[in-house]
């Protein structure tokens, strides 16, 4: 059990903190609360945005309590020694905390039972697990590849990069043509695919590579378990794609989009910027930049005023 120094907490979080009440030396924290959890040596949040949160605060058994500045240091926290910390997003600091202290971190390892082509090239620092399959393609530094993944040849993976177990790069896309005689003829899928740095590609997710040119995933997206990314298909920075997403052929996706859970892009579509897709959408056509699109078929519902 790690025990954490809360004035190393706090010392970490110095730059979000709007005010500290409370004695907080030599206190130690072993972890952080959940939502029913709470005891003196968890570190316990409130979200800024949950009912009763002064109530809930009061009622926590955890002695430290990170919380908005809506809430107040009252009388019965001050009489039971609970020291609060306000901060402008509890959730963000929290997330924070968690994994600079708390989130075990891969030892930098490439397993014996890996399958490495000597073609590969792998970074500094790069965890690779049991039975996982390298083409000759490129790992960047502190990248974590998890077991039982397999990454194509040509395949391009930047530094501090997360691919989750099962999932599979590089593959051929799906493409074919039928002949006069009726025959099926695959189109060549002869492009790659590159992942910008700081991305993570969730458990069991195919992404394709491209057919004359490369599918790419920008830098810090995030790609759930269980999704489906074709060849070709271009995705911004900073974009959340959740579980289940299936993004057909060629379709281009911004930067700061949100794309919630078994939604279906059919392909060929520009999605732009800071575009919010509902949970279970079909998007048949183009969505232009700011603005929330939900249902099948996918309709405009406001603008996304984030």
């Amino acid at each position: 059990m790690t025990m954490i120094k809360l004035e190393y907490i706090i010392n970490f979080i110095k730059d979000q903190i709007v005010q500290i009440y409370g004695y907080y030396k030599n206190i130690f924290i072993e972890g952080i609360a959940g939502m029913e959890n709470s005891n003196a040596s968890l570190l316990d949040w409130i979200h800024q945005n949950i009912e009763n949160p002064q109530e809930k605060a009061e009622k926590s058994n955890s002695k430290v309590i990170i919380t908005s500045k809506d809430v107040f240091f009252s009388k019965t926290m001050e009489s039971a020694g609970k020291i609060l910390i306000q901060v402008d997003n509890p959730y963000l600091t929290i997330a924070k905390i968690g994994n600079e202290f708390f989130v075990k971190k891969e030892t930098p390892i490439i397993s014996q039972t890996a399958i490495i082509n000597p073609g590969a090239s792998i970074g500094k620092d790069v965890y690779i697990g049991a039975f996982t399959v390298l083409g000759s393609c490129k790992i960047g530094d502190n990248s974590i590849i998890q077991e039982n993944v397999i990454i194509r040849d040509d395949v391009i993976i930047g530094c501090n990069v997360i691919i989750k177990s099962g999932a599979i790069i590089g593959n051929p896309g799906f493409g074919f043509i039928k002949d006069t005689d009726g025959k099926l003829i695959k189109f060549p899928q002869l492009g790659s695919v590159i992942i910008q740095d700081n991305v993570e590609i969730g458990s069991n997710t195919c992404i394709d590579r491209g057919a004359f040119s490369n599918t790419i995933i920008g830098s810090n997206t995030k790609i759930n378990n269980l999704c489906h990314i074709a060849h070709n298909v271009v995705i911004g920075n900073t974009t959340i794609i959740t579980a289940q997403v299936n993004i057909s052929g060629s379709t281009i996706i911004g930067n700061n989009v949100w794309i919630a859970p078994n939604s279906t892009l059919i392909g060929h579509q520009k999605i732009g910027d800071n575009v919010l897709i509902g949970a279970g959408s079909v998007v048949l056509g183009d969505i232009p930049s700011n603005e929330v699109w939900v249902g099948n078929p996918a309709k405009f519902l406001r603008k996304n005023e984030q």
